[in-house]
């Protein structure tokens, strides 16, 4: 029965940091759409919005962060899982592969809290 619950803790843990990953997505979209900074110009005419008010923006730097935050998810939680079906399958120790898992989504939420918060407060307070 060990092996079924590291398995069932790993795929909590992947589950829920896929989910994460997932959710940047629409977050990038909702920062672009309020920015209206889109990255193509198909983009602002799929936008319905007067094209005068909307420009083709790759630089702002709210969009951008968001991107970076969702980039940084795509290269660390999708080989996060890859790694993670090896490791479950040398059967560790329950309780060492759970602190592993829940380190990693934990420093995957504090990572996304403090590039989006921290690094946004660094940046407006430079002279």
């Amino acid at each position: 029965m060990k092996e079924n619950d590291v398995f069932s803790s790993f795929a909590f843990y992947a589950t829920a940091s896929l989910v994460k990953m997932m959710i940047m997505a629409p977050l990038t979209s909702r920062q672009r759409h309020n920015k209206r900074a889109y990255q193509n110009p198909e983009d602002v005419v799929a936008s319905k919005l007067d094209p005068s008010e909307v420009k083709v923006n790759e630089q702002d730097q709210d969009v951008q962060r968001v991107k970076r935050n969702h980039l940084n998810d795509l290269e660390n939680i999708i080989p996060f899982v890859l790694v993670g079906m090896f490791y479950i399958a040398i059967m560790p120790n329950l309780d060492v592969a759970r602190w592993h898992f829940r380190i990693f989504f934990a420093s995957r939420i504090l990572h996304t809290i403090a590039y989006s918060q921290l690094v946004a407060s660094c940046i407006l307070s430079e002279p």
